[in-house]
């Protein structure tokens, strides 16, 4: 079951953390266990293009991680920050 949409705006280090991307993107959030897609990663200011494909994350002992594999990675934990900004109230991981 789909409850809520939200844009997102954040940080997102590449290559080694030598560069660093502000990237927006659409977060849909689910309920049952909550988790959320993020999608329609693009770089403000240069259209509408995509950067890169969805992703499904989850809050797991405060720590972001993916929902199929269980592990965190720069983006689920750069994501996550910007939906814990978001101090959605039905969050509750």
């Amino acid at each position: 079951m789909s409850n809520a949409n939200y844009s997102i705006s954040f940080s997102f280090a590449v290559d080694a953390a030598k560069m660093r991307l502000t990237l927006e993107a659409e977060v849909e959030e689910h309920h049952s266990k909550t988790y959320y897609v993020v999608s329609n990663f693009r770089i403000p200011g240069h259209g509408d293009r995509i950067v890169l494909p969805p992703i499904t994350i989850q809050k797991e002992d405060g720590v972001w991680v993916h929902k199929d594999s269980g592990k965190p990675t720069d983006l689920s934990a750069a994501a996550g920050r910007a939906i814990d900004e978001l101090k959605l109230p039905a969050f509750s991981n």
